[in-house]
C-alpha cells in the first residue's frame, strides 16, 4: 500500500515520523483523521506490534472510526488499544490500584451519584440547613471537579465563574474534604478520580517503566481539550521513550469551562525536546472566501500557532455576509425566508444549520420555525421552552388561559417555601372545582391565612389577579409574571443570570402576540420527531456542540458585543481569547455559504443598541455586509438593503 501517494506533503510528514515527539497542528478540515489512521497503518508497515500502540480520543466513537477504518487496510489494527482517557484509566487502577491503597473491585460514581453524594454531605454537616443559599449538588459537583481539573484551588474556581458563591469558599472545602473521606471509606471513584489516580500511580517509576515499555507508541487526538491531569498523564506515559504523536489545533480550544488547557497543546514542545511541529494547513471543507475569514481571525489570536488555511478546491467562492436588522424577531424571519429558499435551490435543511453562542440566541427564531412548521432539531441544551426557569414561568400563564390547569397549578405552588407536593395537590384539586378564575383565585385566599405560606400564596394570588385583568396585553401579562418570578429564580437556581437571559429573550417575543393562547401554543407545540427522518432535519445548535461538525450553509446569530464574546467572558484577557477561538471554530464549520448576523435593538430598553462583535473589528476582513429591512411587515422576500464591503 502506498500511503505516500493517498495523503498530501503535510499528512505525509506527520504519517512517516516514526520516532521522537511530533506535534501536529491540525486546521479545521484537514483531514486529522486520516493522518492518525494511516499513521497506525505505518507504524505496522515498519515493524511496530499493534499492541504497542496506544490511542487516546475524546470519545470512544473516535477511537473506533479511526482503528475500524485502518483494519479495512490491516486487520492487525483491531489489536492497537484505542480508547478515552478514562477507559483506561480504569484499565489501569484495576491492574495497579493496589499500589495507591484502591480496592480491586473499583466502584465507579456517575455524574448523578457523586452529585447525590455531595448533597447528602452538605445536608449532614448542617450547611444546607443553615442557609437557603447554599449552592446546589450540581453546583458542588461542578466547582469540586473544576477545581481538580484545572489544578486551582475551590477560591480561584469561584472567583472565575462563581463571584455570587464566593462566601461559602471555606464550606465547599470542607465539603471537598468529607467527600474525598466519603469515597474512601464507602471504596467509591468519580470519573475526576479515574484520571487523578491514574496520575499518581504513573509518579511511580517502576509502574512508569512498565508501561513505557508496553506502550512504546502513544497517540493522543484533539490535544487542545486535555486538561491539567490529562496532560500529565500523556507526558508521564511519553516521557520514557518521547515517542509520542498529539494531534490538535491550538486555534479551537474552546472547552476551558470543563476544564480544557490551552497551555498543554501550546506547551507540548517546551515539554519535549526536538519536538517536531507538522502544520495541516490544507483545508478540505471551505471556500478559500470563508477562509480569508478564518485567517483574518487567526492572525488576531494571541498565543498561537502561525497558520494560514488554504482551500483545497478551485472555486474562490462568495465572501462571507454580515446581516443586520432591527430587532431579533426582523432576524429570525428572514433566517427562516431564507432557509426556505435555499431549500427551494437544493440545500435541504440537513445540509443548514444555525449556530449560536449561548442558546437563549436562538429562542425567537426557535418560535419562528415553529410557527412556520419546519423540523428542527437543536443541540446544546433543552428547547428553550423545555427548561425549568421558563417553564415556570409559562405555568403562570397558563392558568391564566385555563385556571382548571392542575399540572401548572401544582408547578406554581411548589415553587413557594413551605408548599410542599401534598398542599399543592390539595389545593390544585380545590381549585379544579372552582367555578372561574376569581373563584379559583378565592382558594387561594383561603389558604393565605395562619399557615407558614401563607404571605407567599397572598402575593401569588394579587400577581394573577393583576396580571388577569382582560385589557391587558400578552406582553403586560408576562411582565408582571417575570417580575414576580425574579426573586424566585434567585432563590432556585445559582446560576440565575444566565437563566435571566432566556426570559429576557422571551419578553419582545410576547409583545407581538394579541392572544395568550396562540402565545402558548407557538411556545409548547413540538413537532414529532421522527427516528428515521432525524438526519434530515434543520439543526439549530450551540458552537460548542457543534465543532466537529460541517454544512453547506451556516448562519451564526448573535456576531454582537455581550453574546459573541459573551459578556460573562469580558473579565479577563483570557477568556476573551477563548470566545475569539470559539468565533473561529464557528464560521470555519460552514462548507459554501457563511451568514454573520446581529440585530441593533438591544434588551435594556427602547433607546439601547447592539454593537458589533470586536471579533470583526479588523478592518483586513472582506465581507459583504447587507443591511435588511424588515419594517413593513412583508415577509414576501424583497428588502431594501445597502451592500457594502470594507
Amino acid at each position: 500500500m502506498n500511503i505516500e501517494k493517498l495523503l498530501n506533503p503535510s499528512q505525509w510528514e506527520a504519517v512517516k515520523t516514526i520516532e521522537g515527539p511530533v506535534l501536529v497542528i491540525a486546521g479545521p478540515g484537514s483531514g486529522k483523521t486520516r493522518v492518525i489512521e494511516y499513521r497506525v497503518l505505518h507504524l505496522m508497515e515498519n515493524g511496530v506490534r499493534p499492541e504497542a500502540i496506544l490511542l487516546l480520543t475524546f470519545t470512544r466513537r473516535a477511537a473506533a472510526e479511526m482503528l475500524n477504518r485502518a483494519a479495512e487496510h490491516d486487520p492487525r489494527a483491531r489489536k492497537v488499544e484505542g480508547g478515552t482517557f478514562h477507559s483506561f484509566a480504569y484499565k489501569l487502577l484495576k491492574q495497579y490500584g493496589a499500589n495507591l491503597g484502591l480496592p480491586k473491585n473499583l466502584l465507579i460514581l456517575d455524574e448523578d451519584d457523586a452529585q447525590e453524594a455531595l448533597g447528602k454531605i452538605a445536608s449532614r454537616i448542617n450547611l444546607t440547613d443553615e442557609n437557603k443559599k447554599f449552592p446546589q449538588k450540581n453546583t458542588l459537583r461542578n466547582i469540586i471537579s473544576g477545581a481538580l481539573n484545572k489544578n486551582l484551588s475551590i477560591e480561584e474556581i469561584l472567583e472565575r465563574g462563581y463571584e455570587h458563591l464566593s462566601r461559602f469558599a471555606e464550606d465547599i472545602e470542607k465539603i471537598k474534604e468529607n467527600y474525598v473521606a466519603y469515597k474512601r471509606e464507602s471504596g467509591y471513584l468519580d470519573y475526576d478520580d479515574l484520571l487523578f489516580y491514574s496520575r499518581e500511580l504513573l509518579k511511580d517509576e517502576k509502574i512508569r517503566e512498565v508501561l513505557s515499555q508496553k506502550y512504546r507508541f502513544v497517540m493522543v487526538d484533539e490535544y487542545q481539550d486535555t486538561n491539567k491531569l490529562q496532560g500529565d498523564i500523556t507526558y508521564l506515559l511519553s516521557a520514557g521513550h518521547k515517542n509520542v504523536m498529539v494531534v490538535g489545533d491550538d486555534a479551537q480550544s474552546i472547552y476551558g469551562f470543563r476544564g480544557a488547557r490551552h497551555e498543554n497543546i501550546m506547551s507540548f514542545p517546551e515539554q519535549f525536546e526536538n519536538c517536531k511541529i507538522v502544520k495541516l494547513e490544507s483545508n478540505y471543507r471551505s471556500t478559500q472566501a470563508i477562509l480569508d475569514l478564518s485567517n483574518a481571525v487567526l492572525e488576531n489570536m494571541e498565543n498561537k500557532f502561525k497558520k494560514t488555511l488554504l482551500a483545497a478546491r478551485e472555486s474562490a467562492g462568495e465572501k462571507p455576509n454580515i446581516i443586520y436588522f432591527g430587532d431579533a424577531e426582523e432576524e429570525a424571519a428572514w433566517v427562516k425566508e431564507k432557509i426556505h429558499e435555499f431549500i427551494l435551490n437544493g440545500a435541504p435543511p440537513a445540509r443548514q444549520a444555525v449556530l449560536f453562542r449561548s442558546s437563549y440566541v436562538s429562542i425567537p427564531l426557535q418560535a419562528e420555525l415553529a410557527r412556520a412548521g419546519l423540523p428542527f432539531k437543536i443541540f446544546g441544551g433543552l428547547k428553550f421552552y423545555e427548561t425549568a426557569h421558563v417553564k415556570d414561568v409559562l405555568a403562570h400563564l397558563k392558568v391564566l388561559a385555563n385556571f382548571k390547569d392542575e399540572l401548572s397549578w401544582s408547578r406554581i405552588l411548589t415553587l413557594l417555601p413551605g408548599v410542599g407536593g401534598k398542599t399543592a395537590e390539595t389545593i390544585a384539586s380545590q381549585i379544579r372545582r372552582a367555578g372561574d378564575l376569581n373563584s379559583a383565585l378565592n382558594v387561594l385566599v383561603r389558604y393565605a391565612e395562619g399557615y407558614k405560606y401563607s404571605p407567599h400564596l397572598a402575593e401569588l394570588k394579587q400577581t394573577l389577579a393583576r396580571a388577569a385583568v382582560q385589557n391587558l396585553s400578552v406582553g403586560g401579562k408576562f411582565g408582571l409574571i417575570a417580575d414576580y418570578y425574579l426573586p424566585i429564580l434567585k432563590e432556585k437556581f445559582d446560576e440565575w443570570p444566565n437563566r435571566l437571559n432566556d426570559l429576557e429573550a422571551l419578553r419582545p417575543i410576547t409583545l407581538s402576540y394579541t392572544d395568550l393562547n396562540d402565545l402558548l401554543a407557538d411556545l409548547v407545540i413540538e413537532i414529532p420527531e421522527d427516528r428515521q427522518q432525524n438526519e434530515k432535519l434543520l439543526t439549530l445548535s450551540t458552537i460548542h456542540s457543534a465543532k466537529g461538525l460541517e454544512w453547506d450553509v451556516v448562519y451564526l446569530l448573535g456576531v454582537m458585543e455581550g453574546v459573541l464574546p459573551s459578556k460573562i467572558a469580558l473579565k479577563s484577557r483570557e477568556e476573551i481569547e477563548e470566545e475569539r477561538r470559539l468565533f473561529y471554530v464557528a464560521i470555519t464549520r460552514a462548507r459554501n455559504k457563511l451568514f454573520l448576523l446581529f440585530h441593533l435593538a438591544g434588551n435594556m430598553g427602547p433607546m439601547s443598541f447592539n454593537r458589533l462583535s470586536r471579533f470583526l473589528d479588523d478592518p483586513s476582513v472582506l465581507l459583504s455586509v447587507e443591511h435588511k429591512d424588515l419594517s413593513n411587515g412583508s415577509n414576501d422576500g424583497i428588502y431594501d438593503e445597502e451592500s457594502v464591503e470594507y
